[in-house]
């Protein structure tokens, strides 16, 4: 399962699209990953957690790109089935990880994205109580990827899985540097939509800063002028049928 998990094509401008399509669940790589959390879900840890400590690893040491990428999907896709038992070790997980955030590779970077997020979601919000001061600045630094939308997209999503369910208290320190970066990002890909009507990014951040403006509530307020702009822009300008 885990070597199917391997088997993607090598699409040299993957990272760089714009336009996502419907992920082929008839793919390999896509099929391993569903039947992975379908097992992991029916067996649950106790049973599947031993193999996938033993497995994991060394793919996440490979010299070679597309085990990597497998080894941080198989972790996203193990992680509600094997919820108790990846718990007790939340952070060594999140800590093998995270290198891959800086990793050479687009695609590998994406993967990391989508196991950070994923774990946002199935661990909260003991995974924002315990790891913010590890995940954030990653994931913040990484929303300047701007030569591979599609991991600055996911980027954005995986912030999105982290805020919806954090505690309002571990948010508030990270408000103000983190929608100074919303800012210039939203700004940046305002104009990249004027300018080559790319929108897979922007569609995404205006996501994310809805989403930290919801859990920040009323200390949102200092910072809501400095969107307006931008939002109200898109909201009188976008009328072309793709981007409504």
């Amino acid at each position: 399962m885990l070597q199917m998990m391997t088997d993607l094509e090598d699409e040299e401008n993957w990272a760089m699209e714009d336009e996502v399509e419907d992920v082929d669940s008839d793919e390999n790589c896509v099929a391993a990953e569903a039947a992975l959390d379908r097992l992991a879900c029916a067996l649950g840890g106790k049973m599947v957690m031993p193999h996938i400590i033993q497995a994991v690893p060394p793919m996440l040491q490979s010299k070679e790109w597309k085990h990597r990428y497998a080894g941080l999907m198989a972790i996203s896709a193990s992680a509600e089935g094997c919820k108790k038992a990846m718990e007790a070790n939340l952070q060594g997980i999140v800590m093998a990880c995270l290198p891959y955030v800086a990793d050479e590779h687009p695609r590998v970077r994406f993967a990391c994205c989508n196991a950070l997020g994923q774990m946002a979601t199935d661990f909260s919000p003991l995974f924002q109580k315990k790891m913010h001061d590890k995940v954030l600045p990653g994931l913040i630094h990484l929303l300047d990827d701007d030569a591979h939308p599609r991991v600055q997209s996911h980027t954005a999503a995986a912030l999105v899985n982290f805020f919806e369910e954090c505690p309002q208290n571990v948010l508030l320190p990270y408000l103000p540097n983190l929608c100074q970066k919303m800012q210039a990002t939203l700004e940046k890909k305002t104009m990249e939509l004027v300018q080559t009507h790319r929108k897979l990014v922007l569609e995404q951040i205006i996501t994310t800063i809805a989403t930290i403006a919801d859990t920040a509530e009323n200390h949102f307020t200092p910072f809501y002028q400095s969107f307006m702009p931008n939002l109200k822009y898109i909201m009188e300008n976008a009328n072309d049928k793709e981007l409504r």
